[in-house]
């Protein structure tokens, strides 16, 4: 008796046909009259065994073993029942027990491997387990050299091992219409790829993505091996090539729009996911991938819509109201960001990203005694993270508490996170206080810390034009536009500019201020830059 995998593709023992096979061992004496029933007995088990009669399939070896204790097919046949009842160490010992007899029973040789791979997989494939099923394969090729399956699931566990030389070696024993199969056309990708060799592993993925037998079972355990070795694209369009034919899962379907985005695939992503979508109901996980690749890519508009969706299917869920509202933030609109970032606060009030969120819209619409409790849940939640001081600073400057503004942003106006945002808010603080001297110093600072951001350069130049130095305001603000020609401080300080100094170009600058207004200055984009807020 034997159990094997005719099809060189990994299953568990339930999914496995029970083969009657002849054990060709020299009787040493002639057979006793009852052989050919206890023959018959032995077929009647294995077909038992084969239509899940495991418990009078049990009892019959157990009769049987009372007048041949000797025949290890009994005990090969005690192994199979034992593996499919999840029995490890009794399968184990029953298949050692059918070697021990026959030391060339091939078939107790591949229920043994097979049963240390099944049990390597469901423990996390466990080097150990992977090694004891090489040996009991190899043990077999020892006076079965040429045997199609011991030699593939050798080549199996040596690219597991990371021994894909070995695998290759094993792979080239295969008879040559074996090797032009799925499974050992997979099995050489994946190794030559893992050797650096590109052209042999394009040449195996081309014939791969072809074969007739192709299935995603043949695929599917290559993405590890393909991953580790910097080979990506290789793993993209073998999933690819299952899409294409029709064979992806949703398994396949979602590993391959995740190497897409990786790879900054965002609108190749999201089509693979829809097709996901195609196979069964969505998911509120797969429609926040696709809100975030909608995001990624730009598609603000999609984004909100999975989330639509997904909020339908989970309305309790805080992290799906979040990310609405950050999107809505970003489409510019309040109302909509600022209800949403209160259900999330609602449903998960421990959050403090939610609460820094919240305070960042409520400041933009100058709610800045409600925006001051949210940062200072921020604040107290995370003691160590100087952008909560900031975000305070800035919401009691705009309640004019002034005092306590100065104390949060002069305590991280030194640290690097805050340094650019706190002494930008304390230049302005000191320009309320028509100190320019002080505005100033903090407003250079400013502008070391960050050349490229257009803000200091504006706030700096408000200085010097309340000093008179028109044409250093002027130098300052020509910097800015530079970085940022629609920054709405900036031109707005450059229409200042050019009223004091009676400038003609005035009126067309008052124009282009008025364009640009509805912008504002957007200080909830301030907070979250600082802060590098993500969405999702």
């Amino acid at each position: 008796m034997r159990l094997w995998l005719a099809s060189m593709r990994h299953r568990n023992f339930r999914c496995l046909g029970v083969i009657l096979c002849a054990l060709i061992v020299p009787p040493a004496t002639a057979s006793p009259p009852d052989a050919s029933t206890d023959e018959e007995r032995l077929v009647q088990i294995s077909q038992a065994i084969g239509s899940g009669d495991l418990r009078g399939a049990r009892s019959g070896l157990e009769e049987l073993l009372t007048r041949l204790p000797g025949d290890p097919r009994i005990y090969n046949l005690l192994g199979v029942i034992d593996a499919q009842e999840s029995h490890f160490t009794a399968a184990e010992s029953s298949f050692e027990r059918a070697i021990q007899l026959a030391p060339r029973f091939t078939g107790a040789y591949l229920n043994l491997g097979r049963l240390y791979q099944e049990h390597a997989s469901q423990k996390g494939a466990q080097k150990g387990e992977m090694e004891k099923a090489l040996k009991v394969y190899r043990t077999l090729l020892e006076f079965e050299p040429d045997h199609v399956e011991a030699n593939y699931q050798a080549a199996w566990l040596f690219n597991r091992l990371g021994q894909f030389v070995s695998s290759l070696q094993h792979l080239a024993r295969l008879p040559a219409d074996a090797q032009q199969r799925a499974p050992a056309l997979a099995l050489r990708s994946a190794d030559n790829a893992a050797l650096g060799r590109r052209a042999q592993a394009d040449a195996a993925i081309i014939q791969l993505s072809a074969a007739a037998d192709l299935t995603e079972a043949d695929v599917l355990p290559m993405l590890p091996a393909l991953h580790d070795h910097h080979a990506d694209d290789l793993a993209t369009r073998l999933l690819e090539a299952l899409v294409q034919r029709g064979l992806a899962s949703k398994v396949s379907l979602q590993a391959l729009a995740g190497l897409e985005e990786k790879q900054g695939r965002f609108k190749e992503a999201r089509e693979s996911l829809e097709k996901d979508l195609q196979l069964e109901a969505p998911s509120v996980a797969v429609l926040i991938r696709l809100a975030k690749l909608a995001y990624q890519a730009g598609d603000l508009e999609g984004a909100i819509g999975y989330l639509a969706h997904a909020r339908d299917l989970e309305p309790e869920n805080a992290s799906i109201h979040f990310f609405f509202g950050m999107v809505c933030i970003d489409l510019k609109l309040p109302p909509e960001a600022k209800q949403s970032l209160k259900e999330a606060v609602r449903l998960d009030p421990d959050n403090p990203l939610y609460h820094y969120a919240l305070g960042a819209v409520l400041l933009q619409e100058k709610n800045s005694d409600e925006a001051i409790a949210h940062f200072q849940k921020y604040r107290d939640a995370r003691p160590d993270d100087p952008r909560g001081n900031f975000a305070l600073g800035v919401a009691y400057f705009d309640a004019y508490q002034l005092e306590a503004a100065r104390q949060e942003l002069e305590a991280v106006a030194a640290r690097p996170e805050t340094r650019v945002g706190a002494n930008l808010y304390l230049g302005r603080l000191a320009v309320r206080e028509d100190n320019l001297t002080e505005a100033g110093d903090r407003l250079r600072k400013a502008v070391e810390s960050a050349p490229s951001s257009p803000e200091p350069y504006a706030e700096l130049a408000l200085v010097h034009i309340r000093r008179k130095e028109f044409a250093i305001a002027e130098s300052n603000l020509a910097r800015a536009l530079k970085i940022d020609p629609d920054h709405y401080r900036s031109n707005l300080n450059l229409l200042l500019l050019y009223q004091r100094t009676k400038d003609s170009r005035a009126g067309q600058q008052a124009r282009r201020v008025e364009q640009l207004q509805k912008a504002g200055e957007e200080r909830e984009r301030l907070l979250l830059r600082s802060l590098e807020i993500r969405p999702y």
